[in-house]
């Protein structure tokens, strides 16, 4: 779907339209630092229930919480960088994966993190490192550049948790990351990484459980979504 322009009004607008046609899973790869009045954003454009509203968490490290991923109806998606070892594949959360403690939002009941009293981002991840990214192939825009490339940031993780939750079949229960949350058993903690600076905490640190990088992990299958 696409938006008359990069304003957040017209963006919406457009998440509307996808929702009015049809849409039961809506991925953004997107966003800003969050501002007092992005509430009245969120529940224009953003609350649509039995709707997965999925948002990248941004590509800044630890910083100010990204709009629309903090609003509470948005599944907020952090970002991991892969790296090969023997036969496996092992994560660590990515330099550049936006993290954050809300200063509008209210925390959700359902999230219950310690250090952040207000909304924290992110919920979940997948992989978001260019370095380690998804290759694309691009036949529009690129000129002498066109065919394959690798992507990476947010915008890659998020639509990529919002193909899974399309396999999962599962998007009504996803009006909020709510069922994540209580499903966390299905997806891979990530530990180890930092984008940022906060004394070694899980606001910017991967840890064992929660943290803000990389949410409760990645999925391992589709039971969490």
């Amino acid at each position: 779907m696409e938006a008359d322009s990069d304003f957040f009004d017209d963006i919406g607008a457009a998440v509307d339209r996808a929702v009015a046609m049809g849409a039961k899973i809506v991925s953004n790869s997107y966003g800003g630092d969050e501002f007092g009045s992005s509430a009245t954003l969120g529940r224009a454009y953003y609350s649509h229930p039995q709707v997965a509203m999925v948002a990248s968490s941004g590509d800044y490290g630890f910083t100010t919480a990204q709009f629309p991923a903090v609003w509470r109806s948005v599944i907020a998606v952090g970002g991991t960088t892969l790296r090969h070892s023997g036969t496996s594949w092992r994560q660590r959360a990515w330099s550049g994966a936006g993290s954050g403690c809300s200063a509008y939002f209210a925390k959700p009941a359902w999230q219950t993190d310690r250090h952040c009293s207000m909304r924290t981002t992110s919920d979940v991840s997948a992989v978001a490192d260019p370095e380690t990214g998804l290759a694309v192939y691009d036949t529009f825009g690129l000129g002498p550049d066109n065919g394959w490339i690798v992507v990476g940031g947010t915008s890659l993780s998020a639509p990529l948790v919002s193909g899974m939750i399309g396999l999962a079949g599962n998007a009504a229960q996803l009006g909020s990351a709510r069922y994540i949350y209580e499903h966390r058993s299905a997806l891979d903690d990530v530990v180890g990484g930092s984008n940022g600076f906060c004394g070694n905490d899980y606001l910017c640190t991967a840890k064992a459980g929660y943290d803000a990088p990389t949410g409760l992990g990645t999925p391992r299958g589709t039971g969490a979504l």
